[in-house]
C-alpha cells in the first residue's frame, strides 16, 4: 500500500482555505487512480507541536524515535509521496509548517552523515508537491516552494513540483476561473505522479 502525506498548513480549514481546494483536487485524483492508497493526513491548524527550543534540540538527540514530539520525522520518512498546502503568507507560508518542519528534520529518522561528512537524505518519498495559492503574483519570490523543495532533497526526496494559483484578488481577476485552472493542472500532475 502506498502512503500520502498531507502536511496540511491551509490554516482557514477546508471550507474557506482556496490553497486546500487545490490539494483536495489533486488528493481526489490521485486516489481515484491508486484506490488502495493510505493518506494520512496532518492538520497543522490543529497541530500542538511546540517550538522547538535550543533545549527541546538538546534534548531530542537523546530521545529514541518513538517519542510523540518526533511523530513529524516518522511520517516524512514513511511517506511514498508528501503533499504540502500552504498559503503563500508573507513570502513564504504559515509559522505552523516551519515548526513541524523542524521537527521533521531529524537526524537518524529522516537524514544522517556518512563518515566523511555527506548528509544523506532517509525518507522513502519518491517526489513531494507543494500546493499554494495567493492573492498577487508571486513574480519568481516563491520562498516557501524554494525553502521545501530544498528541505525535501535534504531529506532524500529526489523530485518536487508546485502547483500555484496566483493573483486571485487582484482587482478584474476571475479567482474562479484561476483555481479551475490550477485544479486542471493538480489532476493532470496526480495522473503523471
Amino acid at each position: 500500500m502506498e502512503q500520502i502525506l498531507f502536511i496540511d498548513a491551509c490554516m482557514r480549514g477546508p471550507e474557506l482555505s482556496r490553497t486546500h481546494r487545490l490539494c483536495r483536487r489533486f488528493l481526489e485524483e490521485y486516489t481515484a487512480r491508486r484506490p488502495d492508497t493510505e493518506v494520512v493526513h496532518r492538520d497543522l491548524s490543529r497541530c500542538d507541536l511546540p517550538l522547538l527550543t535550543g533545549e527541546l534540540a538538546q534534548q531530542r538527540g537523546n530521545w529514541g524515535a518513538d517519542h510523540p514530539l518526533l511523530a513529524p520525522a516518522r511520517e516524512v520518512a514513511a511517506a511514498d509521496l508528501i503533499l504540502v498546502g500552504a498559503p503563500y503568507w508573507d513570502l513564504a507560508f504559515p509559522a505552523a509548517l516551519k515548526v513541524y518542519l523542524e521537527w521533521a528534520s531529524t537526524l537518524r529518522i529522516t537524514f544522517r552523515y556518512e563518515e566523511d561528512g555527506r548528509q544523506v537524505g532517509l525518507s522513502r518519498a519518491r517526489a513531494l508537491v507543494y500546493c499554494t495559492t495567493a492573492g498577487g503574483p508571486l513574480e519568481g519570490q516563491n520562498f516557501g516552494f524554494d525553502y521545501v523543495k530544498a528541505l525535501g532533497a535534504m531529506l532524500g526526496v529526489p523530485e518536487a513540483h508546485c502547483l500555484a494559483a496566483q493573483g486571485l484578488d487582484i482587482w478584474g481577476a476571475d479567482p474562479e476561473a484561476i483555481l479551475s485552472q490550477a485544479e486542471q493542472d493538480a489532476a493532470a500532475l496526480a495522473q503523471r505522479l
